[in-house]
């Protein structure tokens, strides 16, 4: 189905000589007018009927003319109005509109005329939704046999057969303007538990009897109360063996540093000489390592018996993740076929061939990224979502991350997004700093106190010792006119039970809280807020519903 739309341009330009297919060879020049084409997803009866499910020709002409990312609605019972509809999305297209004819009564081939450029053509790919059907057939035919066979109804409007008297016209309709809110389908796999999804992958790493005792070590949650301890492997392993030199060189490394990425452990191996095969290695770890699902030190190995979640020092050692914009997602990059070293993509020089990366803050080499993660941490815990960092440079490391790979990329986009990174790396460096701010005043105010309960506790003492003498004298006299028996505390003597301040905005939100979020806000120099700032300063996975991919044994570390 395709219709010609003509430009002004073409009416007002001298007739040009049609463009003409005969024999196989094009004579004429190419029509300017232009046209559209619809991809009609079935066989119409009749050209007006298939514009009649498309809304009429209004309909086409109002999303012709708005945005040229408009859709078409195709509903293909055009009288229901319960009918919901499938879309048609424009896309870019290069064809070309002909009549085709031939003479009547010879023998001559056939001829055809180019009438149109065809630019834009709609696509119907997605499924059609859920329809509610009425069934109308059914309900002539219960109408037909209740007029054949009346029953005899009492004064209470209710046949014999107990069936309520109602009428066909009052059944209320209710039906949702969609059901399904996408129209192409999904692929969502879901996780398992966390315990389950360790056992079952511990299951496949084990090779001997005694390793059947060690406890879970392989995607543990980030909320363990424990960590796994160390194994005696030297009990088990005889001495002067490949796999005793192998385990050995891992254990060095491991107290060389705690925390390794798969990926760059294994090619430190390499480099000293210890060449293993995948599941040896994957032996290897699970003998001395561990490591988390989620979290800051997700997917990374992390020695046994080593808590990075109790030493602030760990910090170095998270992790930093990367997504490639949806804008450069297309381009014609180099791809590269899973040979790029670790090393080397640490370096920063060179584009990641995978759309999403994650990476180990202490192996990245950026200056201000080394000077950030070094500096003290004013963290009392360690998070879920940001580790031993607070937001704000959580937030200022991965920026510094994508301006590092948007300026590889001399692409148009990356420029504008390098320009809005380097402005939100800006703001991010103002909040981190407000917040450090108020961290060490807080932790000021708390110094402060303490000594002036001191001061205070010592006067006290100081008070009751002057008048210890006169107070001896009076406990006597009352232990003699006492009956034993102490008096109920008065009113007074309750201790106040007022709320904190910070509770007297609200339950559960702190002054300083509401502050931190109100200062999120950036402000134009007449302090008026920006909401559009606002919204791009946003950080890309704050309120993102995210869905897992199942992590099976030779894809959990693919991107580290």
């Amino acid at each position: 189905m395709v219709s010609s739309v003509p430009t002004p341009t073409a009416a007002a330009a001298a007739p040009e000589s049609p463009s003409t297919i005969t024999d196989g060879a094009v004579s004429g020049t190419l029509p300017r007018t232009e046209a559209f084409a619809v991809h009609y997803p079935g066989y119409p009866s009749s050209p007006a009927r298939a514009t009649h499910t498309l809304g009429g020709l209004p309909a086409i002409a109002k999303v012709r003319s708005s945005d040229p990312g408009s859709r078409l609605e195709l509903r293909f019972r055009p009288e229901d109005p319960d009918c919901h509809p499938t879309f048609g999305e424009p896309r870019a297209s290069t064809g070309l509109l002909l009549r085709l004819s031939r003479p009547k009564g010879g023998s001559a081939p056939p001829r055809a005329e180019v009438v149109a450029r065809v630019r834009t053509a709609y696509h119907f790919d997605g499924m059609a939704d859920f329809q509610h059907v009425v069934p109308v057939h059914a309900a002539q035919v219960r109408k037909r046999k209740r007029l054949d066979c009346p029953s005899v109804k009492d004064d209470l409007g209710t046949d014999k057969a107990g069936g309520l008297d109602m009428d066909d016209g009052d059944v209320m309709m209710l039906v949702p303007p969609l059901f399904a809110i996408k129209d192409n389908p999904t692929n969502i796999a879901l996780l398992p538990s966390t315990n389950a999804l360790s056992k079952s992958m511990q299951r496949g790493v084990v090779r001997h009897r005694w390793e059947m005792d060690i406890e879970p070590t392989l995607a543990l949650p980030f909320n363990i109360q424990a960590v796994p301890k160390k194994v005696n492997w030297e009990d088990h392993i005889p001495r002067n063996s490949s796999e005793w030199d192998s385990q050995m060189a891992v254990c060095k490394l491991f107290d060389e540093r705690p925390v390794w990425p798969r990926q760059s452990l294994y090619e430190r191996l390499l480099d000293d000489g210890v060449h293993v095969s995948t599941s040896q290695f994957k032996s290897l770890l699970f003998k001395a390592g561990y490591y988390f699902s989620t979290g800051p030190f997700g997917k990374f190995w992390i020695k046994k018996e080593y808590d990075p979640r109790k030493d602030p020092e760990s910090r170095i050692y998270q992790r930093i993740d990367f997504r490639m914009p949806p804008e450069l997602r297309n381009l014609q990059t180099k791809r590269h076929d899973g040979s790029e070293k670790w090393s080397e993509m640490c370096k920063l020089e060179r584009m990641p061939s995978k759309s999403f990366i994650f990476l180990q803050l202490f192996e990245l080499k950026d200056d201000f990224i080394q000077a950030e993660i070094r500096k003290p941490s004013h963290q009392s815990t360690c998070s879920h979502s940001t580790g031993w960092f607070s937001k704000p440079m959580i937030k200022s490391l991965r920026l510094q991350l994508c301006i590092r790979f948007l300026s590889l990329c001399p692409n148009e986009d990356a420029k504008t997004l390098l320009r809005s990174s380097h402005q939100l790396l800006e703001r991010s460096k103002k909040q981190e700093a407000i917040c450090r701010s108020e961290q060490l005043k807080e932790r000021k105010d708390v110094d402060e106190e303490a000594p002036a309960e001191h001061v205070g506790s010592e006067d006290q003492m100081d008070t009751n010792n002057s008048d210890s003498e006169d107070a001896d004298d009076e406990e006597e006299e009352d232990k003699e006119e006492s009956d034993g028996y102490d008096s109920p505390a008065m009113a007074e003597d309750v201790p106040d039970f007022a709320l904190h301040e910070s509770y007297t905005l609200g339950e559960g939100f702190s002054t300083g809280y509401l502050e931190e979020v109100l200062r999120s806000f950036p402000l134009n120099e007449d302090g008026q807020n920006k909401s559009g700032d606002a919204l791009n300063n946003g950080e890309a996975s704050d309120g993102e519903f995210e869905i897992f991919e199942q992590p099976s044994d030779d894809e959990e570390y693919s991107d580290g």
